[in-house]
């Protein structure tokens, strides 16, 4: 779990560090890739979903720190985040003609390694130690097939006698106990 712990952690600097740099300077980061922010909503686009989503993922894997179910779904989701951006980037590569600026190169090699340790760490995460709790079976007993019969005032459960002090004695006309 260490190992996955310290994955963990210095992946969520990477991303709030990239967070940061895509809030405090977007133009520099968008000429890094290549790209000319024109207007204010491309400014504000990369402001929001480049520097907004890199941090949200940077607090999800801290958060995952916690147990080692919250560092296995991180975990998974780290592998399956950076392998799609591996995809993504090699899928460019092959539909734009092959050629990488060293930015896209850096990047590349980073998400691939970055997948791999956190596959890595995956792997090494053991097993629950604590037993899992036996399961319960249904109850077996069968219900009575007829349907139920409704209350009524000064019932008593099937099978008991009330008390005898509690007993309603029978009414007679006239008789002045009664």
């Amino acid at each position: 779990m260490r190992f996955a712990r310290v994955v963990l952690v210095i992946q969520a600097a990477i991303m709030i560090g990239f967070s940061l740099a895509y809030w405090l300077r977007p133009y520099e980061m968008a000429n890094l890739n290549g790209m000319l922010l024109m207007e204010t909503a491309s400014v504000s686009h990369m402001r929001v979903y480049y520097g907004g989503l890199q941090l949200g993922l940077a607090l999800f894997l801290l958060w995952a720190l916690k147990t080692p179910d919250r560092a296995r779904a991180a975990l998974v989701m780290l592998v399956i985040t950076m392998l799609a951006l591996v995809a993504g980037r090699l899928g460019s590569l092959w539909l734009d003609g092959g050629e990488l600026i060293g930015f896209d190169l850096v990047s590349l090699v980073y998400r691939l390694l970055a997948a791999v340790l956190a596959g890595a760490a995956l792997m090494m995460i053991r097993e629950r130690s604590e037993p899992q709790p036996e399961r319960l079976e249904p109850a077996t007993r069968r219900l009575p097939s007829e349907p139920p019969k409704p209350f009524q005032v000064g019932d008593t459960p099937p099978n008991a006698e009330p008390p005898e002090d509690v007993m309603p004695k029978p009414f007679r006309r006239g008789d002045p106990a009664g």
